[in-house]
């Protein structure tokens, strides 16, 4: 199927089409969805969050193993947790004297399907 390309027609009746087209794509880019998928993505753009999440698609975590694997401050990856928390993308709860993470329901299948485009 050929696209059509078109760009500010003068022409009245082909201009409302074209105004409503816009329209369109302008409430999607103002909705919702597409400012929490823009959040959550500018959340994701630390390698040390992306390297968080994608460890925590496979089970829950605590610190002390994101810093063996990493090899990273623990202050930082402490840090980096905090803003993950924040965002509503991991959440903690305590196992023992250990502090452990995981994602949230909520974040989960968004994180899931950036998860399958990492990995491929």
């Amino acid at each position: 199927m050929e696209k059509r390309v078109r760009c500010c027609p003068s022409d009245c009746a082909v201009r409302s089409d074209w105004e409503q087209e816009l329209g369109c794509e302008k409430e999607f880019f103002e909705g919702e969805n597409f400012k929490n998928a823009s959040a959550v993505l500018k959340l994701l753009s630390h390698p040390i969050r992306l390297k968080i999440v994608m460890m925590l698609l496979n089970r829950d975590h605590c610190v002390c193993e994101f810093w063996y694997v990493f090899a990273e401050p623990q202050n930082l990856i402490s840090y980096n947790l905090g803003v993950l928390k924040k965002g509503g993308l991991v959440e903690s709860y305590y196992r023992s004297k250990h502090k452990v993470y995981k994602l949230t329901e909520s974040a989960a299948p968004f994180l899931r399907q950036i998860g399958t485009v990492v990995n491929s």
